[in-house]
């Protein structure tokens, strides 16, 4: 697993256990074993893991869209199979 899976993983349990509001960055880092720089080289803040699997899928997009793909089918490739983020489930 790579450091930014453990640091999604950590993040979930804690927004789980405690809520967002009340998780710190240090906490999560503290959880998933790793530095405090190690977590602002994968996020900017912890709001970003909430849309990281939504990113991804934008950024494939852009690929897409820049090796000449459709605008219509890069944009469905987004939501195809886009399922609600079990983590930002668990929050609301």
């Amino acid at each position: 697993m790579s450091s930014r899976e453990t640091l999604a993983e950590a993040a979930c349990e804690l927004f789980l256990e405690q809520g967002f509001a009340a998780t710190s960055v240090a906490e999560i880092t503290r959880r998933a074993g790793v530095s405090r720089s190690s977590f602002f080289n994968y996020f900017a803040s912890k709001s970003d893991i909430l849309w990281a699997s939504f990113d991804e899928r934008v950024d494939a997009a852009v690929r897409s869209l820049s090796a000449g793909a459709d605008v219509r089918a890069a944009l469905t490739d987004i939501a195809d199979g886009f399922a609600p983020d079990t983590l930002a489930l668990g929050i609301v």
